[in-house]
């Protein structure tokens, strides 16, 4: 699937070793592989280059890498991440990603995709764009030391989260920086993702309207939410109740 610019799956090698072909990506991808003999040429001193990874590990291919990845046997599982980088991410080496961040934004996404639902697309966009702003630099993202523009997406945040189909990028175009950018300065900021602070955003406006008691369905279409479940789910993900129970509080 495409989100907010960044294809996102989950594949099944098709092809043993010798069936992958030696190929160049002109875009920048991520790869964790969830199943054991994945060969890749990232390595360091703890994972020599002859050497098949065993499951869960997190691969960073910049854009112009050279490579014939592959499983040892067809039929392995893997997540992959890829999309085109801002101007000023050079050709670089694979890297092995051992930072938590990264890690556990990329398990989260597994999770995600393997249970896609209407309106989770922001949800993604959000761990995607967790994952980019841990391996890219700032000069790499022409970030701005002094960000007066975050001040403004804080606030553009709160005025359209109620925006049906809403992503960071349309933020992060509002205010003239890469959406990388934007997740970055954002998260070291405020301690939060603009994908998180969205959706914050859309549930406190929720909550005013069931507060006022406001119809769950009605008030899932005043907000953005693509439906009631999407109301519901991520609702109780932020409040820790659901709708129907945060209601009787205010009864």
């Amino acid at each position: 699937m495409e989100v907010a610019g960044f294809k996102v799956g989950l594949w099944r090698a098709s092809l043993p070793p010798e069936g992958v072909p030696t190929h160049v990506h002109v875009d920048s991808h991520f790869v964790l592989a969830l199943d054991g003999g994945y060969r890749s040429l990232a390595h360091d001193a703890h994972a020599p280059r002859d050497v098949a990874f065993k499951p869960g590990v997190l691969i960073w291919n910049p854009p112009g890498v050279e490579h014939s990845d592959s499983f040892d046997r067809p039929g392995g599982r893997f997540l992959s991440v890829s999309f085109m980088p801002p101007r000023g991410v050079g050709q670089g080496d694979p890297a092995l990603l051992r930072g938590y961040r990264e890690s556990a934004a990329a398990r989260l996404l597994v999770g995600r995709l393997s249970r896609l639902a209407a309106g989770d697309e922001l949800a993604v966009e959000g761990l995607v764009l967790d994952m980019a702003g841990a391996v890219l630099t700032a000069a790499e993202l022409d970030e701005d030391p002094a960000p007066e523009w975050l001040s403004r997406a804080k606030e553009l945040i709160w005025d359209v989260c109620v925006q049906a189909g809403l992503e960071v990028r349309q933020i992060a175009r509002e205010v003239g920086v890469h959406p990388v950018s934007l997740a970055r300065r954002y998260r070291r900021h405020f301690g939060c993702s603009p994908a998180a602070a969205i959706r914050i955003a859309r549930a406190d406006r929720a909550a005013d309207l069931m507060a006022r008691g406001v119809a769950l369905s009605e008030t899932a279409l005043r907000t953005g939410y693509a439906d009631q479940s999407h109301l519901t789910r991520d609702f109780a993900a932020i409040y820790g109740v659901t709708p129907a129970r945060y209601r009787t509080a205010f009864a």
